[in-house]
């Protein structure tokens, strides 16, 4: 059986409101000593998938830095400290799109996107919503606009354009609940 790893140092490089990495000196299981092996701390986050009366899906596109361009995702944000996951949830999918909950989420489950260097997780949670949605209140950095998808779509040849990975888990994840 794998053993775990014994942090023998740790330098941290970074730490701001958004993440903290650090550097640790670590030694693996098998005795064998890695210098530096970057470790990242971010926020746990949630992500929904959120299904409209008639069936329809409702996703967000917005510019995403990392993979330079414009992305269509599922709605998604950080769990802020102490916050429930389902308020979170609901939080997130009110300020991005409007959309409220008209039953109680169905969780999804909770997984490490990125395990070997991350310690964030991403839930996801299921959310039948009503038909019309409410004013988006959206934070200042955010430009978001909503889009309406068939399940069609959703589980066609390009998942309705979603190309976050952890997204796409989630969302297949729903489809036998839809």
């Amino acid at each position: 059986m794998p053993k775990p790893w014994t942090v023998l140092s740790r330098r941290t490089l970074i730490s701001d409101p958004w993440l903290r990495l650090h550097a640790e000196q670590v030694r693996t299981g098998q005795g064998i000593e890695l210098d530096p092996w970057y470790v990242v701390e971010a926020a746990h986050w949630v992500t929904v998938v959120p299904v409209l009366p008639d069936g329809r899906l409702v996703l967000v596109e917005q510019y995403r830095h990392g993979a330079e361009r414009i992305c269509r995702e599922l709605p998604a944000g950080n769990i802020d400290a102490g916050e429930d996951p389902v308020a979170a949830a609901l939080r997130e999918l009110a300020e991005e799109t409007g959309y409220q909950a008209i039953a109680a989420p169905v969780p999804l489950g909770t997984f490490w996107p990125e395990p070997a260097r991350s310690r964030a997780t991403a839930t996801g949670f299921l959310v039948r919503c009503a038909a019309t949605p409410q004013p988006q209140r959206l934070e200042h950095s955010e430009d978001i606009a909503v889009a309406l998808i068939s399940q069609e779509e959703a589980f066609g040849p390009t998942h309705g354009g979603i190309v976050h990975g952890a997204q796409l888990a989630f969302l297949l994840m729903a489809r036998p609940l839809l």
